[in-house]
């Protein structure tokens, strides 16, 4: 939306899945429209809350493959890189992904190659299949879609075509609870796929690349090799306990507990991005929206939104984290002074900085609304920004929806959730407070 909206990271290359298991407002909360909803029964809540799912980042699945594995299959050079996303974090929806590429990698004698090693990992409960069921019936489907793309039999295309890419036979493997892999020729080289079931988990391994020198392609041992002793890995490591597991990193400085103390039960994530380029920074996205008590079948709207906080190692210098800080602080000055900014489908309005004491070496806070001039029946969304010069790090934390309201529709007193700054800044600005204490 603007500089203010922070945004989870994308998994790449996962399994695009899964329905959400919990009852709640069926738009986003922070869009500041939310809409009465049934609650789910009492056995559509078991059924969702059966499994437990375990902690998992980007990162953490880069670290599960050892270095020297990586480098031989991939190897980080000025050429090379690594992404890591993770895209969901909730309580009964997990997804992380992570790949490397190198465009001239050397593959051994004299040969560079393009290489491409992908990890996705994905579960999900729904409200009437707990994550494991879901995992069983995703992976049916997923296979059934995979084999019927196959056009090569016995090296021998079968679909009557000369071009295009081809898709080999689905080989049986022994990982996890079920699993098996599938080769491809196309426009980026030999690929070669391994799909594994471990419990609720539904994992995807993806490595092959093209030869810029020497043979055309790697060979189909090697590919299929090399995702295998991938994917093993992966499987092990998400087979692990979810109580043996825990988040590290920046995301891991502040806990659900203060983020609910803060503000208001129940908040599920993060979610964690992480960008490793020539500026480190790491964004953290919470799901938080209050707990309704109500009976079954009765209706209720719930305040709630998106917390972020966006940490970033600008490092010093005329161009480092003082300098970015500044800088920012000007942006806003400007944009209130200005009137907002108007896109062809949004208005935002940003209400005058304020200076904060208390927080880092100093820190302001940035209150906006916006609205859509295509929908002028959606209330505003609104959103407040706490931004801290911390050394050589600024730091973001942000909240995006409503404070106050909500509860059983037709109740006494009742109002539809909304935005209240009073509530929301001295609530956020205890987050930044304990994540602050956490980072130093």
């Amino acid at each position: 939306m603007l500089g203010v909206l922070l945004i989870g990271g994308l998994a790449t290359g996962g399994w695009l899945l899964l329905g959400r298991g919990k009852a709640g407002p069926t738009a986003d909360p922070a869009s500041g429209r939310s809409v009465p909803v049934r609650s789910p029964t009492a056995k559509e809540t078991r059924a969702a809350e059966a499994v437990r799912l375990r902690a998992i980042t980007g990162d953490q699945l880069c670290a599960a493959v050892p270095d020297d594995l990586r480098k031989s299959l991939v190897a980080d050079a000025e050429y090379g890189g690594k992404e890591a996303s993770t895209e969901a974090a909730a309580d009964t929806e997990k997804r992380a992904a992570c790949s490397w590429a190198n465009n001239k990698m050397n593959v051994g004698d004299g040969v560079l190659g393009q290489r491409t090693l992908s990890i996705s990992v994905a579960a999900g409960s729904t409200e009437t299949r707990d994550a494991a069921d879901n995992a069983v019936d995703r992976f049916g489907q997923d296979k059934k879609t995979h084999q019927r793309r196959v056009n090569v039999r016995n090296g021998n295309r079968i679909d009557g075509r000369t071009s295009g890419s081809a898709f080999g036979e689905l080989k049986a493997l022994t990982y996890g609870d079920a699993s098996y892999s599938q080769t491809s020729i196309g426009r980026s080289g030999l690929k070669a796929e391994v799909f594994v079931r471990q419990g609720p988990w539904l994992i995807k391994v993806g490595y092959g690349g093209d030869n810029r020198t020497g043979a055309k392609y790697p060979t189909g041992d090697e590919t299929r090799a090399a995702a295998g002793k991938v994917a093993g890995l992966i499987t092990t490591e998400m087979a692990k306990s979810a109580a043996k597991v825990k988040l590290t990193g920046p995301c891991a400085l502040v806990t659900t507990g203060q983020i609910e103390s803060a503000l208001f039960p129940a908040a599920g994530g993060p979610s964690v991005g992480t960008n490793e380029g020539g500026i480190k920074q790491t964004t953290c996205t919470w799901s938080v929206k209050e707990a309704v008590e109500h009976r079954p079948g009765q209706e209720f709207t719930a305040r709630g939104g998106q917390l972020g906080i966006r940490v970033v190692d600008w490092g010093g210098g005329d161009t480092g984290s003082a300098y970015q800080f500044d800088r920012d602080a000007r942006k806003y000055d400007r944009y209130h002074a200005k009137g907002g900014l108007t896109g062809d489908r949004v208005h935002t309005v940003y209400e005058p900085r304020q200076e904060l004491s208390g927080l880092g070496d100093k820190a302001f806070a940035v209150v906006s609304s916006t609205t859509r001039p295509y929908d002028k029946s959606a209330p505003p969304t609104m959103e407040i920004l706490i931004k801290v010069l911390a050394g050589d790090r600024t730091v973001e934390v942000t909240f995006r929806g409503t404070t106050t309201g909500g509860g059983l529709v037709g109740a006494a007193g009742y109002r539809a959730p909304f935005f209240e700054p009073a509530v929301a800044q001295p609530a956020l600005t205890k987050v930044a407070e304990d994540f602050l204490d956490g980072l130093n």
